[in-house]
């Protein structure tokens, strides 16, 4: 076993693609299925029987641009010309076309339900459950049969709030992306600060203007020209970076998952620099993420953001507290799993993982086999028995284990929060608070340092109806296992893209290069 395992990515196949009027037989839908859920659902009753009725699904199959999903691929905007094509033919060719419209509609009704892209395709190895297409197919015949497409496509989605946030800001970059977008902000060598006065600020206010940043939109000016010029309120003009402008771009670094300083440092002005088109496709994705966890999530679960380094304890009654977390860097990444997690230990001592041995401290052993001596550290056989490191053949070792004793300097602190997992991964404590502190927190070997663990202990104690006072058993110093009266859900998952507790969506980078087959995916047809 090793502590974190880097993912391979593969890609999708493609689809193939007919038109209207070239119908599929009943047999080559779906997996070669006769009957779709939806045919059984509508008992006899028949859909697309006139152009008004073709007219609607291509209306409503263009609303899947707002769910990240490609209308084309669902044959938008041309079913209606099809039905007209087929006006002087039979009836067989008429009802062939009803029933490839159909069953195009039933397989974005599923898209929307669960995901387009299968993620066992991307990740041989994914761990989470996924969830089947669980439409109320009922409803959905209905609403179809009242000639409501757009309403059978709304009972498709997750029913989660981040869902919807995620669709709501993938609409507003999409209208971004109609008036422009923004213009980047040239190099600087030096920060910009809070109180200079610069040529820059000028450019800096237009960028956040150009996003809605500053409560007003201004179109770019590369794009509008003496129209944007002439928009532009008296204050546009300012060299000066006022407290307005600094809450602006405090703001802006909250939404990208930055130290909210006010200062535009290099990551703020690479994050200014990101076109809209970048944010445009990370909304898409992680989307398509959603359709894949959100409707498998249990009511009360915690939640770990891999990519925005943070994680989320949905409490039992709804109550959500969020905190910073610490994860693998990319050549040690945090596997993605879904688990439970089922107790704790206090004051642990740290048996060092395979990777962690083999790379960072064998070299020091063979160097001194007395290096880690001073650390607390004991080297034992497989069966738990104490060796003399001067004895050990540090060239071929063998299977010796490397254990360290709890104290100040043992790096899973206080306590570790232990789930079922085939990566030896846990959440756990830290004595090296202060990483917390930075903008991108990937520097562990795997597991996942948690800011403020005893907070999220003692919640999960009282929600678990679990009986125990953690002050007293931290404070006798010893080392022992605490079980939680009912285990707690637990997600390690990865949005670059994805609602605060707040509901204000959050940009991150992609550290684990996972966005890039996923977009290829989606875009086959």
């Amino acid at each position: 076993m090793v502590s974190c395992l880097a993912l391979p990515l593969m890609a999708q196949e493609g689809e193939e693609r007919s038109t209207p009027g070239q119908a599929l037989s009943p047999g080559e839908a779906r997996g070669g299925a006769s009957l779709t859920p939806l045919d059984a659902a509508l008992e006899g009753r028949r859909l697309w029987q006139d152009e008004a009725s073709l007219e609607a699904l291509d209306r409503a199959l263009a609303t899947l641009a707002d769910d990240g999903l490609t209308p084309a691929h669902y044959r938008a905007g041309e079913w209606r010309e099809a039905f007209r094509a087929l006006a002087t033919a039979d009836a067989a060719a008429r009802e062939r076309l009803a029933q490839e419209a159909s069953q195009t509609l039933s397989r974005a009704l599923e898209d929307l339900s669960r995901g387009r892209v299968d993620p066992r395709r991307l990740d041989p190895r994914w761990e989470i459950p996924l969830v089947e297409a669980s439409l109320p197919w009922p409803r959905v015949a209905n609403a179809l049969a009242a000639g409501r497409v757009e309403e059978a496509l709304a009972l498709a989605r997750p029913r989660h709030p981040a869902y919807e946030q995620l669709r709501q800001a993938l609409v507003e970059h999409r209208r971004l992306d109609a008036l422009g977008g923004w213009a980047s902000l040239p190099p600087r060598a030096q920060p910009l600060r809070p109180g200079e006065r610069h040529e820059e600020v000028r450019r800096l206010r237009e960028r956040l203007a150009a996003a809605g940043e500053l409560g007003v939109l201004v179109p770019d000016a590369g794009v509008y020209g003496e129209l944007a010029a002439r928009a532009r309120p008296a204050e546009f003009e300012s060299l000066h970076y006022d407290e307005a402008l600094v809450a602006a771009v405090r703001r802006f670094q909250r939404r990208h998952g930055l130290n909210d300083d006010g200062v535009v440092g290099p990551r703020t002005r690479e994050a200014l620099n990101v076109p809209v088109s970048r944010r445009l496709e990370q909304l898409r994705l992680n989307l398509e993420r959603s359709r894949w966890l959100l409707p498998t999530l249990a009511e009360a679960h915690v939640l770990v953001n891999v990519a925005g380094q943070t994680l989320d304890y949905r409490r039992p009654g709804g109550e959500a507290w969020r905190t910073r977390v610490i994860v693998g860097q990319p050549r040690r990444a945090t596997p993605l799993l879904a688990s439970r997690l089922t107790h704790f230990d206090l004051h642990p001592s740290w048996t060092v993982p395979p990777t962690i041995f083999r790379e960072d401290k064998l070299p020091l052993l063979r160097e001194d086999p007395l290096a880690l001596e001073a650390q607390g550290f004991s080297v034992l056989a497989p069966d738990g028995t104490p060796l003399d490191p001067l004895a050990v053949d540090w060239e071929r070792p063998g299977a010796v284990m490397l254990r360290q004793a709890p104290g100040p300097a043992n790096p899973l602190g206080q306590m570790v929060l232990r789930f079922p997992n085939g990566h030896a991964v846990y959440l756990h404590d830290t004595p090296g608070r202060g990483l917390f502190g930075r903008d991108q927190r990937l520097v562990s070997s795997g597991c996942i340092r948690v800011e403020g663990v005893r907070r999220l202990v003692e919640q999960l104690l009282a929600d678990t109806g679990t009986r125990a006072d953690l002050g007293a058993r931290l404070a006798s110093g010893q080392s022992q296992t605490l079980h939680l009266a009912r285990p707690m859900p637990l997600y390690l998952y990865y949005w670059t893209a994805f609602p605060d507790l707040e509901g204000e969506v959050i940009f991150h980078p992609d550290p684990y290069g996972r966005d890039a087959p996923l977009a290829a995916a989606l875009a086959r047809g």
